[in-house]
């Protein structure tokens, strides 16, 4: 995959992102699933729902295992979404 797809598939994630994807990625763990569906659910309301901000700024506040299961879903994702 090319530079420019792998920007143009993440830019389609960030403004497609599913949205149960909390629910998808944390599925395991049910405090941390309703930890974070709160915290992005702030972001949302500071700015704006469907807003990619919301979406940066909850990825910019994931510790790095948290990243790092976000980054594996997102790539999943783009993978599947041409």
């Amino acid at each position: 995959m090319t530079q420019s797809e792998i920007i143009n598939r993440t830019f389609r994630f960030i403004y497609n992102i599913p949205s149960n994807f909390i629910e998808d990625i944390w599925f395991d763990t049910p405090c941390l699933k309703e930890h974070l569906k709160a915290k992005f659910t702030g972001f949302c309301k500071s700015e704006g729902y469907a807003s990619a901000n919301a979406i940066l700024k909850f990825v910019s506040a994931l510790d790095e295992s948290n990243t790092e299961k976000f980054c594996s879903y997102a790539s999943f994702w783009m993978q599947n979404h041409r």
